[in-house]
């Protein structure tokens, strides 16, 4: 509960010692608290609106801090709220991410400013923009969970490992055939709070045979494989690399359409990434050992694709300094750092190639593609901001697999999800396990 009497707080003390001005006073940013009130259009900005709360601390916290012997502060007095949301902000609702309109006025809600965007406009009227508009039981559950009687089942997430998706850790979809084959790392997540069980589906291989789990299992994760049969998904099955160390995490990064070559990340503890490479006779066949990736550097590489009508250019990340970059290798020239269009001061990671040579990336936490030499952000359809991640196209360039949060306890639980092709963008994302293939 001491996030939630820091919450409250800085809220309380939100315009106290402000001279009384007209000109806009810049605030420390404060978590902004009480009732939806009215939502205005703000005029030739598309996606953007003034919303007005009416603050106050919601009565489900009241009634914890009366429970806990706690004072319930007292807010001052007709203190206006406006906040903007702009197509930027991410809107939670019902625990995912949503649009503005699916909030409804007097609903609770829990606003996070974008950082410096507070201010107070004379000694009654607050002001900041969105960076995340939350009802406040999505707030509650993400960060105040043990003031919940119960944690929403929504919020929670599966753990059936007969699903794809769990309340655990699924990562870097990779499909293959047209997407009726979908290499993923999965893993599961630590408890909560201290003493809670892990999170998520205890799939194949996740056990030892002594019935414990396996070290890399909780906050790990190591590849997995599903394919649509008979009208349904099947179980999916552990992809068996040889040679990888008790405690190693793994995902494949890539697959052949023949599934008989992959490349994968190796995660160690202590240790950089390792980019390797694997491959087999056939599909009937088990993988062979991992190899080092010819012209790229095996420590401190990893995620990597090939690409080309010979499948011997590759693009992969370059692990350095606590940041990455991207870098590419044609056939018959050596590796190289991609442009600066491309490569910044943040973080790049995830290169997918797609259609036209078009490039997927991730540049921390937003998903972009850069194609006739602009780099732009994927947006999944809405008003507002829909978070995705580890974006990649199918080789017709008809459907993007990638990975969607939901807002439990804690940090986004991230399921993977499919978006079919529409117009220049692209349609809503559906979960996986609730995907159909073309014709299926």
């Amino acid at each position: 509960m001491s996030r939630l009497a820091v919450a409250v707080a800085a809220f309380s003390l939100t315009g106290c010692a402000l001279q009384d001005t007209s000109t806009p006073v810049p605030q420390g940013d404060a978590l902004i608290l009480g009732r939806l009130a009215e939502v205005r259009p703000v005029a030739g900005e598309p996606g953007t609106f003034e919303v007005d709360i009416r603050a106050g601390v919601p009565e489900s916290l009241q009634a914890v801090m009366r429970r806990e012997g706690r004072p319930v502060p007292e807010l001052q007095k007709d203190l206006a709220v406006r906040v903007r949301v702009t197509p930027d902000t991410v809107c939670i609702h019902d625990h995912v991410a949503t649009d503005l309109s699916a909030f409804r006025a007097g609903e609770e809600v829990a606003v996070l400013p974008q950082p410096g965007t507070s201010a107070m406009i004379g000694t009654r009227l607050l002001t900041a923009e969105a960076a995340e508009f939350n009802s406040f039981l999505a707030y509650e559950t993400r960060f105040l969970p043990r003031a919940l009687d119960a944690i929403p089942t929504a919020a929670l997430g599966s753990a059936d490992p007969a699903r794809i998706n769990s309340g655990g850790t699924e990562r870097t979809p990779i499909p293959v055939a047209g997407g009726k084959v979908v290499y993923f790392a999965a893993g599961l997540k630590p408890g909560s709070a201290k003493g809670d069980a892990p999170r998520g589906a205890v799939r194949p291989r996740m056990k030892r045979a002594d019935g414990t789990l396996a070290p890399w299992a909780v906050g790990g994760y190591r590849p997995y494989r599903v394919a649509w049969v008979d009208g349904r998904w099947g179980v999916p099955q552990p992809v068996e690399l040889p040679g990888l160390g008790e405690a190693a995490s793994a995902t494949v990064t890539w697959a052949s359409t023949d599934e008989t070559a992959l490349l994968a990340e190796i995660v160690e503890r202590g240790k950089p990434p390792r980019l390797a490479a694997a491959s087999r006779a056939s599909t009937r066949e088990p993988w062979g050992a991992l190899q080092p990736v010819a012209g790229a550097p095996s420590d401190g590489a990893g995620d990597a694709q090939r690409f080309g009508s010979r499948g011997l250019a590759l693009v992969w990340t370059v692990y350095e300094a606590g940041t990455s970059d991207l870098w590419l290798l044609l056939e018959g020239k050596d590796g190289q750092r991609l442009e600066p269009r491309i490569n910044t001061l943040g973080a790049e990671w995830a290169p997918r190639v797609g259609p036209g040579t078009s490039l997927y990336f991730c540049r921390f936490d937003r998903q972009l593609v850069f194609r006739q030499g602009m780099v732009q952000e994927v947006r999944l359809p809405g008003a507002q901001r829909h978070p995705l991640l580890e974006a990649v196209p199918t080789a017709d360039g008809a459907l993007l697999f990638c990975r969607v949060p939901t807002f439990g306890p804690g940090e986004p639980d991230w399921d993977l999800a499919v978006a079919a092709k529409a117009g220049e963008g692209w349609g809503a994302a559906v979960r996986l396990d609730e995907w159909r293939p073309a014709g299926a």
